[in-house]
C-alpha cells in the first residue's frame, strides 16, 4: 500500500478486499506537496478553484495543485515539495537536446517546471533547455522520459511523517529505512556531473602541453624541406607529369621523381 501513500500524482487507488483488513493511518505517510496561507484563504463554496482545491487535499494532486495554485482567487496557495533535491541538466551532453522537436522534459512535467528559454539572454544563461526548481517537487518524470539521458534528478532529504494511529506494525522499520538508503546513494557514489567548462580547461591544458612537445625545425632543415617543395613544385608544373597522372602512369611518374631527388 506504500505506492498509494506516497505517488504525488495519485496514480495508484487503494481496493482493498475484505475491507478495513489494511488502515493507511498505520503507515508513515509522506509530507504535504502544498501550503496554503491560512489568513489570506477565503474558502468561497461557490468558487471552483476553491471547490476542487477542497476536493484535491485530501489526496496527492499535483496537476490540480498547479491549476489551483495559478489560479486561486487570493492567491494564498502553493505548491511546497516535501522532497529536497536538485534538477541536473547534463550540460556536456546537451548539444544532443532538440528541445523543438522533442519537449518530452516539458510535456510531461506535472507543474510546468521545464521550459525552452526564449530571449538571448536566458539562453546564453540556461542554454537550449532549463528547469523553474521554484515549481518541482523532483519526481523524476523528467528524467524517465528523456531519450538522451540528459537529465538526472537527485533527491537529497524527505519530510516524513509518523503514522496517525500508533502501534507496533512490521512495516513502519522497513519503510524509514528505505528512504534512509535511497538517500545515502549520493555520498556513497560522490560523483558530482562533468561542466563543459571543466573539459574546456582541460582541453586548453592538453592543447598547450601537446604544443610545448612539437619539436621545431632548424634553420638548416627548413631550408632543405624549401628546396624539396621548389623541386615537387617543378614536376607538377610539367604538363607531360600532369598527363601521366591523369592516365595513372605510376611508373613513369616515379621515375622522374627519382630524376630529380
Amino acid at each position: 500500500m506504500l505506492c498509494a501513500v506516497v505517488c504525488p500524482n495519485d496514480a495508484f487507488r487503494e481496493n482493498i478486499k475484505p475491507e478495513e483488513q489494511i488502515n493507511l493511518d498505520e503507515f508513515p505517510s509522506i509530507g504535504k506537496f502544498y501550503k496554503i496561507e491560512q489568513d489570506k484563504c477565503i474558502e468561497d463554496e461557490k468558487n471552483e478553484i476553491c471547490q476542487l482545491c477542497f476536493s484535491a487535499r485530501e489526496r496527492n494532486q499535483i496537476k490540480d495543485f498547479f491549476k489551483i495554485q495559478k489560479e486561486c482567487p487570493t492567491h494564498c496557495f502553493s505548491i511546497d515539495s516535501p522532497i529536497e533535491g536538485e534538477v541536473i541538466i547534463k550540460k556536456n551532453k546537451l548539444h544532443k537536446c532538440d528541445p523543438t522537436g522533442c519537449k518530452a522534459c516539458v510535456n510531461i512535467c506535472p507543474t510546468e517546471s521545464f521550459f525552452i528559454p526564449e530571449s538571448a539572454e536566458d539562453v546564453k544563461k540556461y542554454g537550449k533547455i532549463a528547469c523553474n526548481e521554484d515549481a518541482c517537487f523532483y519526481c523524476g518524470a523528467c528524467e524517465n522520459s528523456c531519450p538522451d539521458d540528459l537529465i538526472v534528478v537527485e533527491r537529497k532529504d524527505i519530510i516524513i511523517n509518523d503514522p496517525k494511529k500508533q502501534g507496533n506494525y512490521p512495516w513502519i522499520k522497513g519503510w524509514i529505512n528505505g528512504i534512509k538508503d535511497i538517500l545515502r546513494q549520493k555520498l556513497i557514489l560522490g560523483k558530482e556531473p562533468i561542466e563543459i567548462p571543466l573539459i574546456e580547461r582541460e582541453v586548453e591544458e592538453l592543447k598547450e602541453k601537446v604544443e610545448e612537445e612539437i619539436p621545431q625545425l632548424s634553420d638548416e632543415d627548413r631550408k632543405k624541406l624549401n628546396e624539396l617543395n621548389d623541386k615537387i613544385q617543378t614536376l607538377l608544373r610539367s604538363s607531360k607529369v600532369r598527363y601521366w597522372m591523369k592516365d595513372k602512369k605510376v611508373n613513369n611518374i616515379t621515375k622522374e621523381l627519382k630524376k630529380i631527388l
